[in-house]
């Protein structure tokens, strides 16, 4: 009798202390973090962001672990989820135990797109089909919906996206901890002008730094690529500024060229030309004579700029004719007619003191 009741005293201690042990993983008393969503509403290919921040502590928790998952139950209508486990929804751990005992509570950034029809086809890369409508948390793909993605329109209605608690050792022990709504409204129509091929070259020239940022843009559009499916793409690729570690909306692309072509501003050269000046030949009249002085014609030459037209024909300077002088031979002839007239004057003179003498006499 004594050995069952210390027995029954025994077992008792032991389901105190493994009741206490549980107690410690109650997963209604690791508290909530903040998630915010944006946009809260849109058609079918809206890129959804949803921002998982102050995420409790759970480092010091006992086993059986718990872990953070989200809860996505955009891919039920379709009857495509990935496990059992989660009621007929995909879930995904955002936040683990292991990660806590790293230190490693940052905010979560959860991103994917809607399914549609409108959506651009899924890429290659890296050996794996890649598509907007992929989960990625913080930049790394947790899973991928290509098949999906562009291939439904996700049915209007009101979806529920929810945070819970989930034990490692037993996943069908949850605790939900936040519930964000979601509507989805009516499908737009499909867009004009298709794109005329999927751009796996172009993205997979860019990731790997083989073109460079204004090539990308410029080589998207020229295939009829949208804005928002050049965003997308970039999603892919890891691409966007919250991917990058920049901070800055994700909606803000860097500008890129609307049109392939260059324009080129015409130039105007310039040469130098020769500027003449002529001056008229200056007459002067003698009363006595007929004789006309011409003055010498001088030539000057200054450097001037003449603008021309791109590829216009060389101008060339142009040639005057030499400076005109007076002959050297009737400089010769007036010294002769000069020099008889003062010797015929002397000696008219000499001949008129001859005669006068001569009659004196």
């Amino acid at each position: 009798m004594k050995n069952i009741l210390l027995l029954a005293i025994g077992f008792g201690m032991i389901t105190s202390l493994y009741g206490t042990a549980w107690a410690t993983t109650d997963l209604g008393t690791l508290g909530s973090p903040s998630v915010t969503i944006s946009p809260a509403s849109g058609p079918p290919g809206t890129k959804i962001t949803i921002t998982v921040s102050n995420i409790p502590d759970i480092s010091k928790t006992s086993y059986p672990y718990p872990d953070l998952y989200i809860y996505l139950p955009f891919s039920q209508p379709f009857g495509t989820t990935l496990t059992s486990h989660c009621g007929g929804q995909d879930c995904f751990p955002i936040y683990t135990h292991d990660e806590a005992l790293n230190h490693d509570v940052a905010n979560r950034i959860i991103t994917f797109s809607l399914p549609s029809t409108n959506n651009s086809k899924p890429v290659f890369l890296n050996g794996y089909e890649n598509s907007v409508c992929d989960v990625i948390v913080n930049g790394k793909i947790l899973e991928r919906f290509s098949t999906l993605c562009n291939t439904k329109d996700e049915p209007q209605g009101l979806y529920q996206i929810k945070l819970a608690w989930v034990l490692e050792s037993d996943s069908e022990q949850s605790f939900t901890t936040k519930t964000v709504p979601f509507f989805v409204t009516p499908a737009m129509p499909p867009s004009e002008g298709p794109v005329a091929d999927n751009g796996d070259t172009i993205l997979k020239q860019y990731q790997n730094g083989t073109i460079s940022e204004a090539e990308f843009y410029a080589k998207l559009k020229a295939r009829g690529w949208t804005e928002e499916q050049v965003r997308q793409a970039l999603a892919v690729i890891g691409k966007l500024p919250h991917q990058m570690g920049v901070s800055g909306p994700d909606y803000k692309l860097p500008p890129y060229q609307t049109n392939s072509s260059t324009n080129f501003v015409n130039a105007t050269s310039q040469t130098n030309t020769t500027k003449l000046e002529v001056p008229q030949p200056e007459i002067k009249h003698d009363i006595n004579s007929t004789q006309v002085n011409v003055t010498k014609i001088k030539t000057e030459q200054d450097n001037a700029t003449l603008p021309i037209k791109q590829n216009s024909s060389t101008v060339k300077p142009i040639q005057t004719n030499p400076t005109v002088q007076p002959p050297q031979s009737d400089s010769m002839w007036n010294g002769i007619i000069i020099g008889l007239s003062v010797a015929a004057a002397a000696i008219m003179a000499g001949v008129t003191i001859f005669v006068k003498t001569h009659r004196s006499k």
